[in-house]
């Protein structure tokens, strides 16, 4: 998979046949529901605010609901602005349910805190689909730091103030504001080196420039499994199945809440309520498809059947989590 900076911007189109004199279905909706409402008629676009396993799951999100709601979908990804650019073009988009997006942690809860003039308000812009998964993050250090668990990591750490640094993809994502909460929840100091993506961080890590980072599982459990960055806890109160040797931050002893990262589905605002009820029910029917289950755990995330009222809440309570940490610790874009 290229890396998401590596792609200035492409589009895929995935097209699916209608299902001849049939009912095919995926769970308990029959695609042929949606073929006698006449919606959709044309292509959907379903846009994509990151590449990599954002544009991964996007192509996944495509090809099942296009066969669910036997029609074709397109995959856009819009890149720039930590996601921001992408979410506007939604929110922008005709509310005729032909342009859905991707809603990512960054790019609806910690970007519009730092990003003046997103184009679009995370509360009223956005009709809540559907949150479709949900990632765990992991604290990776270098092998050549010669820690082995999170107390001896955060010894060190204390016994060096200010001397160890962190990496992420870039200030103010979600992945920065979880090292950030981590630092100041354990009291330690140290200095933050933004990188553009995550496999950069990953590779400054095992290149000894950079001492640690919270990194997403999907993007460093190759690494991790083969040894190259060492893992020392993931966020949560339990273990992580794709990490399964792996304690969780509660386990290892501290009271950290770090938010999952958040992968869900929105459309712009005010859509036809038949509409909106058509493609809630595709995205339930996927997110309930056991195929589709598979697909998001083998790529490290934990799947999520969260309906799009709860979606909005998570978001907007993220929000505020990852807002009043931006003001408390004066974080800027810059």
């Amino acid at each position: 998979m290229k890396d998401s900076h590596s792609i200035s911007r492409r589009t895929a189109t995935l097209r699916l046949a209608a299902l001849a004199g049939g009912a095919a279905s995926i769970g308990a909706l029959p695609s042929l529901a949606f073929a006698q409402s006449g919606y959709p008629e044309r292509p959907i676009t379903l846009i994509a605010p990151f590449g990599g396993a954002v544009d991964f799951l996007a192509r996944q999100i495509a090809l099942h609901m296009a066969k669910t709601m036997n029609g074709s979908m397109i995959v856009d990804v819009k890149l720039g602005g930590s996601g921001t650019i992408g979410l506007s073009a939604v929110a922008r988009a005709a509310p005729d349910g032909y342009t859905i997006g991707m809603g990512t942690s960054t790019a609806m809860t910690s970007a519009p805190h730092l990003i003046k003039n997103t184009g679009y308000d995370v509360v009223k812009s956005f009709t809540y689909l559907g949150l479709i998964q949900t990632t765990r993050q992991v604290l990776v250090v270098a092998p050549a730091l010669g820690v082995n668990t999170v107390s001896e990591f955060i010894a060190l750490a204390k016994s060096k103030p200010g001397k160890l640094n962190f990496g992420s993809s870039g200030i103010g994502n979600s992945i920065h504001l979880a090292a950030e909460q981590f630092n100041a929840d354990v009291g330690i100091q140290a200095v933050h080196i933004p990188y553009k993506t995550g496999p950069e961080t990953d590779a400054a890590i095992m290149a000894g420039d950079v001492h640690y980072a919270w990194q997403s599982v999907p993007s460093s459990i190759a690494l991790i499994n083969s040894g190259r960055i060492k893992a020392l806890a993931v966020t949560g109160d339990t273990r992580d199945a794709s990490l399964p040797n792996v304690p969780s931050i509660k386990e290892a002893g501290y009271n950290v809440l770090l938010p999952e990262q958040l992968f869900g589905m929105v459309a712009p605002a005010n859509l036809p309520p038949a509409v909106q009820a058509k493609l809630m029910q595709a995205v339930q029917a996927m997110t309930s498809d056991p195929e589709f289950q598979a697909i998001v755990r083998k790529g490290g995330g934990t799947p999520s059947q969260v309906g799009g009222d709860e979606f909005a809440k998570i978001v907007q309570r993220d929000s505020k989590l990852w807002g009043d940490l931006i003001k408390r610790l004066n974080i800027t874009p810059t």
